[in-house]
């Protein structure tokens, strides 16, 4: 055995063997990110952004993907937007070659802090505020900044301010306080009064937005979570005072853009009070679980897995496969043919034929006349993920492609 390296030296390993090869040569299974998809993706979101006003704020999620050369395309190298959304500590770290460059001015950390995290997320508020960048904590609970004043009371020399978002719950009780919630009352009449608190603004994230199966239905989740933080920040601006109710702004900040034109009027209204953010997530990799929405394509999906079949079972016509199951949670083949991962272990997937409708989700017509009867050991199958944050998550290293060919391969940030 050889001792164990670096990932960096690993991915220079890689690079050397795999640099211009073909997806057909990559070991199996592996990870493979199109890199035209994510900057075709990126570049919609941030042209869409313009298109509906150039003062809305702009804070892309890194949870899917975690890599800076992502982040900078997401950001468009900071020209304009500069803040981003966090869901562990190994992101924000990760994040530091940004942050010391200045493309990176502003991170939401996006898990309420336990109390044992709390002197951690101090430490790193300091160490971005010596480069200019601030450290933005979640809060869903009046306990949560007792722990801040408790902390900032017993180390006098954490002289920063904590500034947080409030998470709102807007029905789908994924986290957050609901806007008819005692606590929630209780949660911002503590931080308006608190002297080393700063209330930034009001989060919501509407993960029931996946159910809708068209723009209408999307639309009606988006309005709902608009209506939500806006309600939120008028309560948090009645209980201050008169003199300061009239000139704070708070950020209000949710989940999409797609479906603005129907809810127009709406931004409109809430701008002319606060800071309209969005804080998009999945949209730079995208899966097969934002297609059922109907408001992308699987041509959208930038990460692909590439894995094989070892053996061929011809008494059920199906086939095992080299694929995580772990990670695929019954994956669909790519451009949604016929075969998908049916059934999962933990380390292989079954490949199985799928019988029932799928052209809903096909951007052109099957001909069935080119899909497989059934697969060899030794055959390559590439799999479009149901969840790009799940699937992602189990490689350490993604090869990014042209043409299906490599030109790179990235290394994500990995721990909580």
């Amino acid at each position: 055995m050889e001792p164990s390296i670096s990932l960096p030296e690993q991915r220079e390993m890689l690079l050397e063997t795999y640099n211009h090869a073909s997806i057909t040569d990559l070991p199996t299974p592996s990870f493979v990110v199109d890199l035209n998809v994510v900057k075709d993706n990126c570049r919609r979101m941030l042209d869409g952004l313009e298109a509906i006003s150039p003062n809305l704020r702009f804070r892309p999620h890194v949870k899917t993907h975690k890599t800076a050369e992502i982040v900078r395309l997401q950001l468009d190298n900071g020209r304009k937007h500069q803040s981003l959304l966090s869901s562990t500590i190994g992101e924000i770290r990760g994040l530091a070659p940004l942050v010391q460059d200045g493309t990176v001015k502003d991170i939401l950390y996006g898990i309420p802090p336990t109390k044992s995290k709390i002197p951690t997320v101090a430490g790193i508020a300091q160490q971005l505020h010596q480069f200019g960048a601030t450290l933005r904590l979640m809060i869903d609970s009046p306990v949560q900044l007792q722990f801040l004043r408790d902390y900032s009371q017993n180390h006098p020399n954490h002289s920063l301010s904590w500034s947080i978002f409030i998470k709102i719950n807007v029905g789908d009780n994924r986290a957050g306080q609901t806007i008819a919630g005692s606590d929630l009352t209780e949660v911002i009449k503590q931080a308006v009064v608190a002297e080393n608190i700063g209330l930034y603004g009001f989060y919501t994230d509407a993960s029931g937005i996946y159910s809708s199966t068209s723009f209408d239905s999307a639309s009606e989740f988006l309005e709902n979570e608009v209506r939500n933080v806006y309600e939120a920040s008028a309560l948090a601006r009645s209980m201050l005072l008169a003199s300061e109710a009239g000139q704070q702004r708070f950020a209000v900040s949710h989940t999409s853009a797609k479906a603005f034109e129907r809810t127009k009027n709406l931004f409109t209204n809430v701008m002319e009070n606060d800071d309209l953010e969005i804080h998009a997530g999945n949209y730079a990799m995208l899966d097969m679980q934002q297609v059922a929405t109907s408001l992308v394509s699987p041509s959208n999906i930038a990460g692909r897995v590439v894995a094989e079949v070892i053996t061929y079972y011809s008494d059920r016509n199906e086939e095992l496969g080299r694929i995580p199951g772990i990670a695929t949670i019954k994956g669909q083949r790519v451009s949604g043919e016929r075969w998908i991962v049916g059934r999962v272990s933990q380390e292989h997937g079954i490949i199985t034929k799928r019988t029932e409708n799928i052209e809903n989700v096909l951007e052109e017509a099957l001909d069935e006349a080119t899909i497989p009867k059934s697969w060899t050991p030794g055959d390559r199958v590439v799999l479009l993920p149901q969840h790009s944050c799940i699937t992602s998550s189990m490689y350490q290293w993604y090869y990014v492609v042209e043409n299906d060919i490599v030109v790179d391969v990235f290394v994500p940030w990995r721990g909580w």
